[in-house]
């Protein structure tokens, strides 16, 4: 029996992994680049119902999860983030114009808590990366400048935006390692079968019990 996790302090934002779509199928994860910081909101529908002018019923539907991945990029994540593209043009030289696409993928990270002891898995998996090339660099500066980028996390075959886990509850040996590099929406799912045969081993024992 897995114990469940009560506090959580949230603390750092790392191992970020991307697995980039090319349009027919996703490549293996890599790591999206070095994390400094990460935002995240939900923009939601209101739906209302009313009765003789008056609101009896307020419901907000999520749409989107709209964030902001701030960071070092590697070089070719970053042209893949911006939609750079080599078609057409000489080895080595890469190009941003009006066929230029933000890239898409499944957007994995975990998040540790304040001694580092414990981790949150979270993943985003039908994610991409919105807005387009912004660049800016001062001379002289003291710190390398972090790269602000935005992203959109959309829905995806389970009608999901987002899932998350803490890795001491995941009781799915396959799931907990393959999170960070070859998360699925179909690999969060749950097993009718086996859940089925759980809830009659739960019920046997506690017919044992009860004789």
């Amino acid at each position: 029996m897995v114990e469940t996790q009560t506090t959580f302090d949230e603390y750092k934002v790392t191992s970020a992994s991307i697995q980039w779509f090319d349009g027919k199928e996703y490549a293996p994860g890599v790591p999206l680049g070095c994390t400094g910081k990460l935002e995240l909101e939900t923009e939601l529908k209101s739906v209302v119902k009313k009765c003789e002018g008056d609101e009896v019923r307020h419901v907000d539907i999520p749409t989107q999860i709209t964030g902001t991945w701030t960071g070092h990029f590697p070089v070719e994540n970053l042209r893949k983030v911006w939609g750079l593209s080599t078609d057409g043009l000489k080895q080595g030289v890469y190009a941003y114009g009006t066929s230029s696409r933000q890239g898409r993928g499944i957007l994995t990270f975990e998040v540790l808590d304040l001694d580092e002891q414990v981790k949150m898995l979270r993943a985003f998996t039908n994610m991409q990366f919105s807005n387009g090339l912004t660049w800016e660099l001062e001379n002289g500066g003291e710190e390398i400048a972090e790269i602000e980028q935005e992203f959109i996390a959309m829905k995806d075959d389970n009608s999901k935006f987002y899932y998350e886990a803490l890795e001491s509850e995941l009781e799915d040996s396959e799931l907990k390692t393959s999170w960070l590099t070859k998360f699925t929406p179909e690999l969060a799912l749950a097993d009718p079968a086996a859940e089925k045969a759980e809830a009659d081993k739960a019920l046997a024992d506690q017919a044992k019990l009860s004789d």
